[in-house]
């Protein structure tokens, strides 16, 4: 079969096909484009928000000034020096450890702090004369200790339940010892 005869069948099939009423609304031969995966979906994309794009900072930066805590935001309310003693303190952890713990070794604790249930905080305070005189608060991460000669305000290691806590006071030595638990992450 010739290529001239074939071409010539099919124009004639297209022209028993088409409707004679129809206008000719194919595109002129050349001005057709290649598809190319842009063609594909809507001509028109309908109410698509693009973000923004974020702004560019220097890589050697440290932080930016959005990652930054507002200064005022980030001091306690009575962190300031009044002329009053900072008293000497001390942290120190506190483990509940029982037989099978110590012959046994079969909880998995260690002598690390991480294995401890307890912060004990130790705050010599010898020009005090009692514990009627003394005003302790406690929050989870912040120890508020205060009296007519000494100020304590610091920030605590680890979270703890500050509504938990206990205090002793040792009347001969002139010591508060603050038990707080610990409150810790499950690693699993």
């Amino acid at each position: 079969m010739d290529i001239s005869s074939f071409t010539a069948e099919f124009q004639a099939l297209t022209s028993l096909l088409r409707d004679p009423n129809e206008e000719e609304a194919a595109p002129a031969p050349g001005t057709v484009s290649r598809p190319n995966p842009g063609a594909i979906g809507p001509k028109e994309l309908l109410n698509v928000k693009v973000p923004a794009p974020k702004a560019r900072h220097d890589p050697k930066e440290i932080w930016r000034d959005d990652e930054l805590l507002d200064p005022a935001a980030a001091a306690v309310d009575d962190d300031y020096d009044d002329g009053r003693e900072v008293p000497d303190y001390e942290f120190l952890y506190k483990q509940a450890v029982d037989t099978a713990d110590n012959f046994l070794g079969m909880s998995g604790k260690d002598g690390s702090s991480t294995s401890c249930e307890d912060l004990v905080v130790r705050v010599e305070l010898p020009g005090a004369a009692g514990a009627a005189e003394l005003d302790l608060d406690v929050k989870d991460t912040y120890l508020k200790l205060s009296s007519p000669q000494y100020k304590l305000s610091i920030h605590l290691p680890h979270k703890v339940d500050g509504e938990r806590g206990k205090a002793k006071w040792d009347s001969s030595k002139k010591v508060l010892s603050i038990t707080l638990r610990i409150i810790r992450e499950e690693p699993f």
